[in-house]
């Protein structure tokens, strides 16, 4: 009996160029590629691949695949290595599990963590329904794991720097804002005002329990950010400063995304990292393309 190919992928940008942003599609639409590889396991075996980044998977979804499965089967094979850990296609092992299949088919390459991890990331990056919270996540982890500069990470995942820049500026937000991004209790539209409000822990916070208590609209919220030293129920103590010089400290912060704070002889920035500063540097005109 004949024995399937291997399939080593000993550098996906050996393979596919600089961008590795299609490398599932490439694989799954190659039909002489599916049909020599193509093999069938006991669903039991597989496991989720650990660089995951996709954190939410909807149940809803999940049923509306596993339906089609039941009627169609699994049109797709899931990419796994050779530790059975899922390279791509967790969603329709989930759908397949809840069709009641006992095995799915799969293709096997051959890669290395350092290389799942990438696959895996970037594989997410694509989604069109991946949450900004879910992407930055991503990026970040393609800037830990792969040492990858925001430049760096722009060109792999076809992104623009400044795309890549604003979305990292969530990761700036308290994990406990992250942690409702993530829930969906709260949009990308209700975060943007907060991160104006970094250095204000207390009243940040405040406006975060407004949103989910009172299911306040985005334009209520931007508006609170704006008019904090007038909120009456805030409980925050402001500093006396020139109006002026306040009302600019606010669109400062709303133009870079981070604490701005004016006084009559300095103007001081917040930054968090160095990848931080470069943004700003970036949104300030400093950085060349």
């Amino acid at each position: 009996m004949a024995t399937k190919k291997r399939y080593n992928f000993k550098g996906l940008d050996d393979i596919f160029g600089e961008s590795v942003s299609d490398v599932v599609g490439k694989i799954e639409n190659d039909k002489k590629l599916v049909e020599e590889a193509k093999t069938f396991v006991d669903i039991n075996i597989l496991k989720a691949n650990p660089y995951q980044p996709r954190k939410i998977f909807e149940a809803e979804e999940i049923t509306e695949l596993a339906e089609s499965i039941q009627l169609h089967g699994i049109i797709q094979p899931i990419i796994i290595n050779f530790e059975n850990e899922i390279v791509a296609g967790e969603r329709r092992l989930r759908a397949a599990k809840q069709a009641g299949l006992s095995e799915v088919p799969v293709i096997r390459v051959n890669l290395s963590k350092l290389q799942m991890e990438e696959f895996a990331i970037i594989e997410n990056i694509q989604r069109v329904d991946l949450l900004e919270i879910e992407e930055a996540i991503a990026y970040k982890q393609l800037s830990n794991s792969l040492k990858l500069k925001q430049e760096e990470i722009s060109k792999r995942v076809g992104k623009s720097r400044s795309h890549v820049a604003n979305i990292m500026r969530l990761l700036n937000l308290p994990d406990f804002v992250q942690k409702a991004l993530l829930e969906k209790k709260l949009t990308m539209g209700h975060a943007k005002p907060l991160l104006t409000i970094l250095g204000d822990e207390n009243f940040l916070e405040y406006v975060f329990n407004k949103i989910i208590k009172e299911d306040i609209t985005v334009r209520e919220v931007e508006q609170l950010v704006k008019n904090k030293n007038k909120t009456s129920n805030s409980n925050i103590e402001s500093k006396q400063v020139n109006p002026n010089l306040k009302s600019m400290e606010n669109k400062i912060m709303r133009r870079l995304g981070t604490k701005v704070t004016i006084d009559s002889s300095k103007i001081s920035i917040k930054y968090t990292s160095v990848d931080d500063l470069n943004r700003i540097l970036d949104l300030l005109g400093f950085i060349e393309e």
